[in-house]
């Protein structure tokens, strides 16, 4: 079942004026060294349209593979509309699945869990947007990718491309059955103005010890709008750069880089290899890194270079967790007749179960306070003004709690880090930090490690639920979530109703199952599947 509401936002996402939404941020705080910036939403109010803050579709036992849904169920473009919800039998229990797999950002087309955490930077003005982005993280990262689209996104809009070209090319509604296709719509501009070329061979003169790959862009004959030699010397030197420092690469994946490295460097990252030791020495600690770059690290741009921490974990993410927490609280108060609700998300920083659940706290006390000062402005016989208050509480009172499953380390160390984001980012380290799945046995599957009882999750979801999921989080999460179902044993979910969100990330599946492959879990076959 379509959900009429969001098709038609999307058909006129372009006549919408973002300037309605107070769809604006600032760069607030500097660091010490008052040459990097750092994100800050500026404390100012984000609010959906309010024909669609409650809109949501439903539907009951999907069975499905990925292909057809995505046929039956358009991508839906945030923050233009809400990202659906479905209802699906799980276990023989109803679970609510948000599907924020389907989201995606205009123009960047990224998608999922990053669409919400970056929204804040997808939409700021050419004027405003930093000259470079430095971030870090694993190879095969999808921040890191949804970083690398989001400024080739920018990189495009400086090439004058006509958004209409983009459509015609596949971005938007008719999603291709290609998991990649959000990447690959933002790659129109490499296709059709300029071939990009990757150094990915050892570069032995360059003049660090570390390897540097770059984004090198060649001139091609353009076959659409006209492109002068002036005006493409004029774009490079404004050229925006996004810069990601990882681990030394293994050689095969240096020799031959696949799955969201090549994507991130066919749209142009720059990315830096460091030593191990070094690595650590300047993103290490028990929190993971830093919110702010790390000492004496330079700024590619001084004054214009915005550092965004290992998936976005910083201020940078509020106002996405914030338009989520207005969908679920807008969904749930039409559609939970009053039952108390568990959402449930993967963490990896646990970034977005934080945000989420201090957001989601926030709504709940407003409308709890709302309620109250209505019920004390109320007059007349105190009969109906008992019936009024009733109703009006019922109405009001919601019972919302936010529940991460770790899947990188322990219940300690998501705690941590949900702790230490929580301090920076302005609450008190504890009034709001999420629920925490345990283990259903001793401990959690190795983050990254192919797994047998983690595929066989993903095998299930998919088969026998129409659920497609990763392997890093979404599979390793439900790895831990379906046998909670239809326990009695405490947890977050016992005796309540129960949303997980889909957080996407499916365009790291293909290299996930390959490393499956080479492990000797999976055949070939699986792979075409």
């Amino acid at each position: 079942m379509r959900n009429s509401n969001n098709h038609n936002n999307m058909k006129n996402k372009d006549e919408i004026d973002f300037e309605t939404l107070n769809v604006t941020f600032e760069f607030g705080s500097f660091d010490k060294q008052g040459q990097w910036m750092t994100m800050d939403h500026g404390g100012r109010d984000y609010h959906l349209p309010s024909s669609s803050s409650t809109t949501t579709t439903t539907t009951t036992n999907s069975i499905f593979d990925q292909n057809d849904n995505e046929a039956r169920i358009p991508v839906v473009f945030s923050p233009l509309a809400p990202s659906p919800v479905e209802l699906s039998l799980i276990r023989d229990r109803m679970v609510y699945i948000k599907r924020d797999d389907l989201l995606r950002l205009r123009k960047s087309n990224v998608s999922g869990n990053k669409a919400r955490k970056m929204l804040a930077l997808n939409e700021l003005p050419m004027e405003e947007f930093p000259d470079a982005i430095v971030s870090y993280g694993g190879p095969q990262s999808n921040a890191m990718v949804a970083l690398a689209a989001i400024v080739n996104a920018r990189n495009v809009e400086l090439m004058g491309c006509d958004d209409d070209a983009k459509e015609q090319k596949g971005g938007g509604e008719d999603g291709d059955d290609d998991d990649d296709d959000e990447i690959q719509n933002n790659e129109y501009w490499l296709q059709d103005d300029f071939k990009l070329e990757n150094d990915i061979e050892d570069d032995d003169d360059d003049d660090d010890d570390d390897h540097v790959r770059n984004g090198k862009v060649s001139g091609k004959e353009h076959k659409g709008n006209h492109v002068t030699l002036q005006s493409l010397f004029s774009t490079l030197a404004h050229k925006k750069r996004f810069v990601y420092y990882t681990k030394k690469l293994p050689r095969y994946l240096r020799n031959q880089p696949n799955g969201n490295l090549l994507r991130a460097l066919s749209l142009g990252m720059e990315l830096v290899e460091l030593s191990n030791d070094e690595y650590k020495r300047m993103f290490g600690g028990e929190n993971g890194g830093s919110v702010l770059a790390p000492e004496g690290m330079e700024p590619p741009v001084p004054y214009k270079s915005l550092w965004v921490p290992q998936g976005a974990a910083c201020a940078l993410a509020i106002p996405g967790a914030k338009l989520m927490a207005e969908e679920i609280v807008g969904f749930w108060s039409v559609r939970g007749n009053g039952m108390p609700l568990t959402v449930v998300l993967p963490g990896g920083t646990c970034a977005s179960a934080m945000l989420l659940s201090r957001e989601i706290n926030k709504m709940l006390k407003e409308r709890e306070e709302s309620s109250k000062d209505g019920n004390g402005n109320g007059g007349g016989d105190d009969d109906d003004n008992d019936d009024g208050n009733d109703g009006d509480d019922h109405s009001n009172q919601l019972d919302i709690v936010v529940s991460v499953i770790p899947c990188i380390g322990d219940e300690a160390y998501a705690e941590r880090q949900m702790k230490a984001l929580d301090l920076t980012t302005g609450g008190n380290g504890k009034d709001d930090i999420p629920l925490i799945f345990k283990p259903w046995k001793n401990a959690f599957p190795r983050f990254g490690e192919p797994c047998p009882h983690v595929l066989k999750t993903f095998m299930d979801m998919k088969n026998n639920h129409g659920i497609f999921l990763d392997l890093l989080y979404g599979a390793a999460a439900w790895n831990t979530l379906l046998p909670y179902l239809t326990s009695q044993r405490d947890s977050p979910i016992k005796g309540r109703q129960v949303m997980y969100v889909h957080s996407g990330g499916l365009e790291g599946v293909s290299s996930q199952l390959t490393r499956y492959r080479h492990k000797g879990l999976i055949d070939s076959s699986h792979l075409q599947s």
